[in-house]
């Protein structure tokens, strides 16, 4: 035990290979094998989403790039082009296209028909032109008014006499009334109104096809103005024996005359 040789050792011993280390080794190259392929494909699966979403915004982004400019033409009834321009979201109307649609606006509103379909096609239609504000107007006036009340038996025509602008937002519209009543004229008369109007552009195909021009009414304030002209008088017909020559014998003082010279004269 004393004189045991020292072993002397130039590296670390390999731990002796078993059964069970073979089969561990195994086991890790198949569990490692498989671990290593799902994170390739792991890899590969979010380039391929990265690359997805790239071509998708790409698309995106140069559908929106329009390249061809629409441009509305108008054109009257003989089909002369009067206007061209570019189909743009912020286009106003002109000041004539806003006075137009206000003038439809007021015979829709005003003007009563024998007929109550024809009536209530032309309310529905000035409920398109209306924003919240001037439909409650309008709710307000009908049950007041009672408009279809005498749809059969009384009929209100509506001219429309001026349309001017008054401020930015407002214009001011003139129109003579005209009632009948079984078909005589009954009464004339005229009346005033301010409506403020705002532009919105249509939001969806039916909004543009009932208002094309997005043009709205939010405020009316209409008044019959004071008709306090006199009625004009007859005129005086001209005295007949003025015009007559002197001693006519269709001047009435001619026989007064002739009567007085056959009187004989008496003395006192």
């Amino acid at each position: 035990m004393f004189f045991k040789r020292s072993v002397q050792r130039y590296g670390r011993t390999p731990p002796p290979e078993t059964p069970y280390q073979r089969a561990g080794q195994l086991w890790d190259e198949r569990i490692g094998s498989a671990r290593v392929q799902a994170r390739n494909w792991r890899l590969m699966a979010f380039g391929c989403l990265a690359l997805t979403v790239g071509t998708s915004a790409g698309i995106t982004w140069q559908s929106m790039q329009s390249r061809v400019t629409p441009y509305v033409v108008e054109v009257d009834r003989l089909g002369e082009a009067r206007a061209v321009q570019a189909a743009d979201a912020e286009y106003q109307p002109t000041d004539p296209q806003v006075a137009w649609h206000l003038s439809h606006f007021i015979t829709n509103v005003r003007s009563v028909s024998l007929d109550p379909v024809l009536m209530r096609r032309d309310w529905l239609e000035a409920y398109d032109f209306a924003t919240r504000r001037g439909a409650q107007f309008l709710g307000e006036y009908a049950r007041s008014a009672l408009p279809f009340a005498n749809a059969g038996d009384r009929t209100v025509s509506v001219q429309i006499t001026s349309v001017v602008r008054a401020s930015d937002n407002s214009f001011q519209v003139k129109w003579t009334e005209t009632e009948f009543e079984r078909g005589s004229q009954a009464a004339t008369s005229r009346w005033t109104a301010i409506l403020t109007t705002v532009m919105r552009p249509p939001a969806s195909a039916d909004v543009l096809r009932k208002n094309p021009l997005g043009i709205y009414v939010d405020a009316i304030d209409w008044s019959r103005e004071f008709d306090g002209t006199p009625a004009p008088a007859a005129p005086r017909s001209p005295d007949p024996a003025a015009k007559l020559p002197l001693r006519s014998p269709l001047d009435p003082g001619t026989e007064n005359q002739a009567a007085l010279s056959t009187i004989p004269e008496t003395n006192p």
